[in-house]
C-alpha cells in the first residue's frame, strides 16, 4: 500500500450514506438523518449496515464492540480490532511499512513484524481507494475519509415529477409562512421572492438538498454525481427556474416525459435530481 499523507486523518468521522462530516458521538447524520451508531453489543450490530458509522474493524471487517475499539495513532484509522492494532509499534495493519535502518546507515524496506492469524472471519469488505480502510460493501462513503466509493451512483435513480413536486410543496410551506408574516409587517411585497431565492441557493450549494428534498431523500447532483458548484446552483435556482416558469411552467412539466427527469433549469445548469437508496 502506498504511503498516505498523515494530514488526511484528523479524527473526523463521515456518514457512510451521504458522505457528510459528522460530529463525533452524534446519533444521526445532520445532513441525511441516517443513524450513526447503534446501542448494544457487537453481535447485535453485525447486520446493521443501514447506519453510516458501523462498528466494524476498518482493517478486516470484523464487528468491534464500542468498549473494545482501538484507534491507530499513526494513520488515524478507527475503529480497529485487537488483532489488527499493534501496541508495540503503535501502528495498525493499514499503516505503510517503516523503512528500517540497516548496516552502514542504509535503509531497507522491511515491514514491521506483525502477528499472523488465524483471524475471525471478516464480512465482505473493499478498500477505500483514498485511505485504504476496509469498508463494508453497500456503504457509499468511507466513514474515515469521506471519499465516495466506486459504484455509489448505481444506487441512485432519477427523481420524478411527483416526488420533486412534493419536496417543492414542503419548501414552499417552510418559506411561505414566515415570508407572508414578515411581508405583512414590513410591507415589502418582494420579500417572499428574495427569501425563497436565498433559501434555495444556500441549501442547494451547501448540502445539495433543501429541507423538502432531505425529507424525501432526493439530491441535486452534477454529471459526476457530486453536489453542484456555486455557478451551477445560481444557474439552476435563479436563472434556470425563471426560464422554466415561462410558457405556463413548461420547463417544470418537461420533467414528466424527460428520460432522465430533468427540467429546463437542470439542463441549463447541467444538474440532475436523484433519489438514493438509504443503506
Amino acid at each position: 500500500m502506498a504511503n498516505r499523507d498523515q494530514s488526511e486523518f484528523s479524527g473526523q468521522r463521515y456518514c457512510g450514506n451521504c458522505g457528510a462530516a459528522v460530529v463525533l458521538g452524534s446519533a444521526a447524520c445532520g445532513n441525511c438523518g441516517s443513524r450513526l451508531e447503534v446501542e448494544g453489543d457487537a453481535a447485535d450490530r453485525v447486520d446493521d449496515i443501514s447506519t453510516g458509522y458501523v462498528p466494524y474493524c476498518r482493517a478486516c471487517g470484523v464487528p468491534v464492540a464500542r468498549e473494545a475499539a482501538l484507534h491507530c495513532t499513526k494513520c488515524g484509522v478507527t475503529p480497529l480490532c485487537r488483532e489488527h492494532f499493534y501496541p508495540s509499534t503503535r501502528s495498525c495493519a493499514l499503516c505503510p511499512p517503516f523503512e528500517l535502518e540497516g548496516p552502514g546507515g542504509q535503509t531497507a524496506d522491511t515491514p514491521l513484524a506483525r502477528p499472523s492469524g488465524p483471524w475471525a472471519r471478516p464480512r465482505a469488505t473493499v478498500p477505500c481507494p483514498k485511505c485504504g480502510a476496509r469498508i463494508r460493501q453497500g456503504v457509499d462513503y468511507c466513514p474515515d475519509c469521506g471519499h465516495e466509493q466506486e459504484g455509489a451512483e448505481k444506487d441512485a435513480e432519477y427523481a420524478g415529477f411527483m416526488v420533486r413536486a412534493g419536496a417543492a410543496i414542503i419548501d414552499s410551506l417552510i418559506t411561505g409562512i414566515p415570508a407572508a408574516i414578515i411581508a405583512s409587517v414590513t410591507d415589502i411585497p418582494a420579500f417572499g421572492t428574495i427569501l425563497s431565492v436565498v433559501y434555495y441557493v444556500l441549501f442547494t450549494y451547501l448540502r445539495g438538498q433543501t429541507p423538502g428534498k432531505m425529507i424525501l431523500n432526493i439530491h441535486v447532483v452534477d454529471a459526476e454525481g457530486h453536489k453542484p458548484d456555486l455557478k451551477q446552483v445560481i444557474l439552476r435556482e435563479v436563472i434556470g427556474k425563471a426560464i422554466s416558469a415561462l410558457a405556463l411552467l413548461m420547463g417544470y412539466l418537461w420533467i414528466i416525459w424527460d428520460p432522465k427527469k430533468r427540467g429546463w433549469h437542470d439542463y441549463i445548469a447541467g444538474t440532475f435530481v436523484v433519489k438514493r437508496r438509504r443503506h
